[in-house]
């Protein structure tokens, strides 16, 4: 068992310097694509810069309709609030003179069936 462990330390000692120059040339490898990343990620940023402003400038000249849509429903609203109070009034002043309607179509009519 000793010398299975003595050879295995052996082989170790050659093999580590081997295994660890291998993983070196790999992280190697790994940062210089990470950089050349980094480089192209940096250069699309700046190009989205002036994409950015004219999207920034369009929505600036749409913020004008915008904000008048806003008050043409804002005055909608108004006249739906207002048109909806007149009706209630209308038919509150029709419930209370009910009679008086009745009266006054009733006169229409018998005069309609006495002048024939």
């Amino acid at each position: 068992m000793d010398a299975l462990l003595k050879d295995l330390q052996i082989v170790c000692e050659q093999l580590l310097p081997i295994v660890g120059t291998v993983v070196l040339i790999f992280l190697c490898i790994f940062l210089n694509k990470l950089i050349k990343l980094v480089i192209s990620i940096t250069k699309t940023v700046d190009n989205l810069e002036g994409t950015i402003k004219l999207v920034d400038t369009s929505l600036e000249k749409v913020q004008t309709p915008l904000d008048t849509a806003v008050k043409v429903s804002h005055t909608v609203d108004n006249v739906h609030d207002t048109t909806v109070e007149n009706v209630k009034k209308a038919q509150e002043f029709i419930n209370e003179n009910m009679d008086n309607v009745k009266n006054f179509i009733n006169e229409k009519i018998t005069k309609e069936n006495n002048h024939e």
